[in-house]
């Protein structure tokens, strides 16, 4: 008997090894559990225009014949509720499983071209909660499930391996995010200026400080860093401190808050509601409810030895790489589609058990 076939519809402008997801379905395809399919709508619409990006997809369809269409962020694609009717009537009117992996509000709004695969969706995850469960359910016309942000699989050379000891690190603390307050071309994205007090406070504690992103500017500031290179830069700190956009949102974190937990520093990033279920300080992840909260607990930490912080965040480390990367995402949102190993019970049974009507 064929394995079933997973037809995965990425949002990237390539289409690599590295591209989201594909290491957890790379993995779950050497088992034998599922045929991976991807393809990249938008890569070809930049490669080809948008109608032979159309075709080219409708003819993967009609080749593989998938059992279920996974949909991740369609943003970077105009489709058509026209074009996503056809091409799931090619396909043979399998399951559409949509995962929302961003946050919505203010000035940024949700695509025309996510809302035709929304009311498509047989099931529809989300990674932030409250008035964004609403908002997607009332478009889908269905209940929306939560969904955190994970680890990214096969994207950093380090991510394997316990970090190197903090205390030959080049700073004390490094924070990577870009600084939206003064973009013109950019939304003012809420939660923007409380990262600006964050990172003004950690400038005032004194210690050797990297910020990383664009749109920073002062001695601190050292520009943007590539993706995969998150990692490297987090181990040249003692310590990690994030603080997320869209700050209403019950559950919601970027993907930052895993690939910071991988990376085996200690980290501090912003709390909210929906969040209980993640490691607390005794494992190296503080979250705290303000900016100012989460520069006294920095402050705290600076004054910590720096063996303790590595024990910490070492079993940081660990509970990401075994509990919350893309591999645990994928089993637990095609799992009710497929027979696929369940994620481990910590924490995901208490993820499943986030309640819809934070919405």
């Amino acid at each position: 008997m064929s394995a079933p076939v997973v037809l995965h519809l990425n949002n990237e402008t390539e289409l690599t090894r590295r591209s989201r997801f594909t290491g957890a379905f790379r993995r779950l395809q050497a088992e034998g559990h599922l045929s991976h399919v991807p393809a990249a709508p938008r890569a070809e619409l930049l490669r080809g225009g948008h109608r032979a990006a159309v075709e080219s997809l409708e003819a993967t369809v009609v080749e593989c014949r998938p059992d279920v269409v996974f949909v991740q962020s369609p943003h970077g694609f105009p489709f058509s509720d026209e074009e996503v009717a056809r091409l799931l009537r090619l396909a043979g009117s399998p399951p559409v499983v949509y995962q929302e992996g961003d946050a919505w509000g203010g000035n940024k709004r949700l695509p025309a071209s996510s809302r035709s695969w929304l009311r498509a969706a047989d099931a529809v995850f989300s990674v932030a909660g409250g008035a964004q469960l609403a908002m997607l359910r009332r478009i889908a016309g269905k209940p929306v499930r939560y969904v955190p942000h994970t680890l990214p699989l096969d994207c950093f050379p380090e991510q394997d391996r316990p970090a190197p000891p903090g205390d030959a690190a080049v700073f004390d603390v490094v924070t990577i995010g870009n600084s939206v307050v003064r973009a013109r071309i950019l939304p003012r994205l809420p939660g923007a200026g409380e990262r600006v007090r964050v990172v003004r406070g950690l400038g005032r504690l004194g210690c050797r400080l990297g910020v990383f992103g664009s749109g920073w500017h002062g001695p601190h500031a050292r520009g943007q860093v590539p993706f995969e290179r998150q990692i490297a830069v987090l181990h040249s700190a003692r310590m990690s401190v994030g603080w997320d956009h869209y700050g209403r949102y019950p559950g919601y974190f970027s993907d930052r808050l895993p690939i910071s937990g991988a990376a085996g520093r200690v980290h501090v990033g912003q709390g909210r509601p929906g969040m209980e279920w993640l490691p607390g300080p005794q494992d190296g992840l503080h979250l705290m409810r303000t900016p100012r909260e989460a520069v006294d607990r920095v402050g705290d930490l600076l004054r910590e030895e720096q063996h303790e912080l590595d024990s910490a965040a070492e079993r940081l480390r660990r509970w990401v790489r075994s509990r919350l990367t893309d591999l645990h995402s994928v089993q637990f949102m095609l799992g009710a589609f497929l027979p696929l190993p369940s994620p481990p019970a910590d924490p995901w049974q208490r993820i499943a058990a986030q309640e819809e009507h934070r919405g």
